[in-house]
């Protein structure tokens, strides 16, 4: 088929979302599908090509559209930027298609199906979130779409309940290319490659800090954990790789607070795509934290590629117990913790650490899940339902 992935936002982008974009994209190449990603011609700090950038292994097709860049214009407020934005991408969205022919067009954002709809053709709708305003127009535009994937089964009852017809609805989790773990650095090369301590664990936290921008993901209860397994004497090593710096910079000063010395501890800027798979290698433990909070990023729509990732990696995971991960894991395949209870973490990363044979069997277990978590077969899984619903 020929594919339209239309983006909304720059491309490629520093966002974790475009980590997203670019392996589905790229899954979908590797299946034989022609790809072209559609994005507005914005500004991004990213020079390289955008499979150097992701670490694909494929070239990304990217078609980038003149769009008015309304956020840098000091006449615009800042409010209506976006807005003014997209109605210009839209104006050479509708122009672009009516010169090119797709199969299929792939969608992650309502801002651009007002565009595409009338075009007839077949659209994939993307789910990361349910609005909190507008929900009748975009309920509207779900049932118009052939079909639209939700990352939890949260989110799909949310948008089931607000009116969105049951049968357009999937489910489908994130998740992660195998390709880039199948030949691991040994980990003692992986943990010299980032000058990691040999005599001690390593704790490790890989990923971003934030989501939407400013929310934190729980790495401060992290450095708690870790202050607290000091405190009895456990002996440890704290790395957490991750971006923006801004909340690097918090952490660190957090660490200090807390009794936390360069010894114990590093926490450093994101490092490359290319890099993530030795740098969880690195790793004797991976935890993926969350602090007790009812944003629906952690009641709904958290389905975290760092999760696949460490699944991926065959290591023992420590996992706060949020209700959207339990679409994929369980206490068979990670250690669950409380969320926002750093006393549980701390706790967890503990029995992890001396019950090894059980840690081990949880390891095994997530990598199972990993394989069936690979982009391949989830992208495999929303073409076969999108082909079933064709012929129903």
């Amino acid at each position: 088929m020929r594919i339209a992935y239309v983006m909304h936002t720059r491309f490629p982008t520093e966002k974790a979302h475009g980590h997203q974009v670019a392996q589905v994209c790229a899954a979908l190449v590797q299946m034989g599908h022609d790809v072209t990603i559609v994005a507005p011609d914005l500004p991004t700090p990213i020079t390289g090509s955008p499979a150097a950038y992701y670490g694909t292994a494929d070239t990304l097709t990217v078609r980038r559209l003149p769009t008015f860049h309304a956020l840098g214009r000091w006449y615009i407020p800042g409010f209506l930027a976006f807005a003014v934005s997209m109605w210009s991408y839209r104006r050479a969205l509708r122009k672009y298609f009516s010169m090119e022919r797709f199969d299929l067009l792939y969608v992650r954002s309502t801002a651009v199906l007002p565009a595409l709809i009338p075009l007839g053709s077949p659209i994939i709708f993307e789910l990361h979130t349910v609005p909190g305003r507008g929900q009748s127009v975009f309920v509207s535009l779900c049932n118009r779409v052939s079909l639209v994937v939700c990352l939890t089964s949260a989110m799909r009852d949310q948008v089931r309940a607000l009116g969105v017809d049951g049968r357009r609805l999937l489910v489908e989790a994130d998740a992660v290319d195998l390709h880039r773990y199948a030949r691991p650095l040994p980990q003692a090369n992986a943990k010299r490659k980032w000058s990691l301590p040999s005599d001690r664990p390593v704790i490790g936290y890989v990923g971003s800090l934030v989501t939407f921008d400013n929310v934190e993901k729980g790495v401060s209860i992290l450095i708690e954990a870790l202050a607290q397994l000091k405190a009895r004497g456990v002996r440890v090593f704290g790395w957490i790789v991750g971006g923006p710096r801004a909340f690097g910079d918090r952490a660190c000063a957090l660490a200090r607070l807390r009794g936390l010395t360069d010894a114990e501890i590093r926490i450093q800027n994101a490092v490359s795509a290319a890099d993530v798979p030795s740098a969880i290698h690195a790793c004797d433990v991976c935890v993926y934290p969350a602090p007790a909070s009812d944003h629906p990023y952690f009641r709904r729509d958290a389905s975290p590629l760092k999760l696949f990732e460490y699944l991926a990696a065959g290591h023992p995971v420590v996992c706060a117990d949020i209700p959207p991960i339990r679409d994929v894991v369980s206490s068979a395949s990670v250690r669950l913790v409380r969320p926002g209870d750093a006393m549980s973490l701390a706790e967890g990363i503990e029995d992890i650490l001396t019950h090894s044979q059980s840690a081990a069997k949880r390891a095994e277990e997530g990598l199972r899940i990993a394989s069936e978590h690979t982009w391949e077969k989830r992208m495999g899984r929303i073409l076969q339902i999108l082909k079933q619903q064709k012929h129903s």
